[in-house]
Formats: structure tokens, C-alpha cells, sequence
């Protein structure tokens, strides 16, 4: 079988398990914005993209976030589940993406603009 050496010792910054641990993050939030979604909440204010972005990305400074959050805004008028579309679809492009060195996430607001 294909086990994995349980023994050997992760290195340095646990740089695999922060990341996994982000993306487990970002899941939640997901699975959050998905339930809003089902209630219903109707769509999004400018402001709450914002929030909903930062606490996807796990970043807590929102002027970091809002030249990013206004283009969302833009393409899916705070339509929740379009909104998690959108990130998704960025996700997939790499257009937003996880710097392993940086250890941030990193979006390019050129490109994405032009979506």
C-alpha cells in the first residue's frame, strides 16, 4: 500500500499543513456563504463582498481586499452564489491563487478586470 512515512519529520514552517489549513478556511467560509445563499439573504452590499473575500482569503485587512471585492461586486451585484462562482472560476484560472513563498493569497485586478 501506498502509506505515508508517518515518521518523517515535517521541516521549517509547516508550510503544506497552513496551507491546507487555508483552504480548509476558505471551504468553510464556503460552506457559509452556501447556507446564506439557501436562506436567501438577498444579494450583497458593496461592503459585505468585501467581508465575505477577506474571510475567504483569511486576510483581515480590508483595504487589502477591496480593489478585488469592487470588481466582484461589479460582476455579480452581490449575487452570494454568484459571488463564490466567481471566485471559484478566478480559483480555477489562476487569477487569484495561494503564494507558497509569500504565503498570502495574490489575485491580479488587471486580469480579472477583463473577465
Amino acid at each position: 500500500s501506498n502509506e505515508v512515512d508517518r515518521s518523517g519529520q515535517v521541516d521549517g514552517p509547516h508550510i503544506l499543513l497552513n496551507t491546507l489549513r487555508n483552504f480548509k478556511n476558505m471551504e468553510k467560509a464556503e460552506n457559509e456563504l452556501i447556507n446564506l445563499t439557501q436562506i436567501e439573504v438577498g444579494n450583497l452590499g458593496r461592503e459585505e463582498v468585501n467581508q465575505v473575500i477577506m474571510s475567504l482569503l483569511s486576510i483581515d485587512d480590508g483595504p487589502k481586499t477591496v480593489g478585488l471585492a469592487n470588481i466582484c461586486y461589479r460582476r455579480t451585484l452581490g449575487n452570494p452564489f454568484f459571488l463564490l462562482e466567481f471566485i471559484k472560476l478566478l480559483q480555477e484560472e489562476g487569477l487569484l491563487y495561494f503564494h507558497l513563498g509569500l504565503f498570502e493569497w495574490k489575485w491580479d485586478e488587471k486580469a480579472i478586470e477583463l473577465k
